[in-house]
């Protein structure tokens, strides 16, 4: 495939260690589920922390001017299939920079416009929030659209959450040392001509159920962490809740292990949230099969 990128970048001086972690077993998850198999996380020493200290004050990455990238890939079309994401800039991007800045396009539909999607921050850990611009090609120039936020973000993908052919944009977060990370869900809106945020969620286990417009979540984090699954349906471009159960410690203190358990719906669809239907003692076969099949029997 033929690249074309703005050049000029100061790769990032510094040691910097990196070890796996094996996939957590996350009880009740169905292999069908998408997992992260390891998990990278920085590491150093305080002899490398010295070190990476002394280096970054005298060299610091040169961030990227997102215009003149934009300028280097109006041609970008001719690399695009209709449901495609190609992140240029990024963690996992041709030009990995660890300054927060991501840039990728996309295609979201047959014959559709080629949109531009760009984090311009820098220090991203440093801010409350990372914003995301959206730009349009139109003969051969980058049109602004709108601007939105969130939490933080590596890299976008691409997924037809209702399976009408035309594709959503998924914003994915940096992963934590649980392996959880931020999931945002944008659609174009073509009467406004503008990227609207559907909302998201903090997890890295999911499966996506298209034919159904259905997103089933767990979210697993520490062991004082309750453990949580999660019901979602895509509808008018926002995701919904509409059922959860949550099992967690009454008592987090590594002394006792007595646990509750939490049931929330929102059978309507109509709320951006679930309400509370009951919260008991999660003991006996009764909860236990309650939580274990919770995707299968709603």
């Amino acid at each position: 495939m033929k690249k074309i990128f703005l050049k000029s970048i100061i790769p990032v001086l510094g040691i910097v260690f990196f070890y796996a972690c094996s996939k957590k077993n996350i009880p009740n998850a169905t292999n069908n589920f998408r997992g992260v198999d390891s998990v990278s996380v920085f590491y150093v020493d305080s002899a490398a922390a010295l070190e990476e200290t002394v280096v970054k004050e005298e060299i610091e990455e040169k961030s990227l001017d997102i215009d003149s990238v934009l300028q280097a890939n109006v041609n970008i079309e001719d690399e695009l299939q209709s449901d495609s994401i190609y992140n240029v800039v990024g963690f996992s991007g041709d030009y990995p920079l660890f300054n927060g800045q991501v840039v990728a396009f996309g295609k979201l539909e047959k014959n559709g416009n080629i949109f531009a999607f760009v984090s311009p921050n820098i220090d991203t850990f440093t801010e409350d929030y990372t914003q995301i611009d959206f730009y349009k090609l139109q003969d051969k120039k980058w049109k602004y659209l709108n601007s939105e936020k969130v939490d933080n973000i590596v890299r976008f993908e691409s997924i037809d959450l209702n399976n009408d052919g035309v594709f959503e944009v998924q914003s994915i977060g940096h992963y934590n040392m649980n392996g959880n990370c931020y999931n945002y869900f944008f659609a174009y809106n073509k009467l406004e001509d503008k990227v609207y945020n559907g909302g998201g969620f903090f997890s890295s286990i999911y499966e996506f159920k298209p034919k159904q417009s259905r997103i089933e979540v767990v979210y697993e984090g520490s062991w004082y962490m309750p453990n949580i699954k999660t019901i979602y349906y895509w509808k008018k471009d926002k995701l919904i809740p509409y059922k959860e159960v949550e099992v967690g410690l009454k008592i987090a203190d590594m002394k006792h292990e007595a646990r509750y358990i939490k049931y929330s719906e929102n059978v309507n669809l109509d709320k951006d949230s679930v309400q509370l239907i009951y919260k008991k003692n999660y003991r006996g076969k009764k909860m236990e099969k309650f939580f274990e099949v919770f995707f299968q029997n709603n």
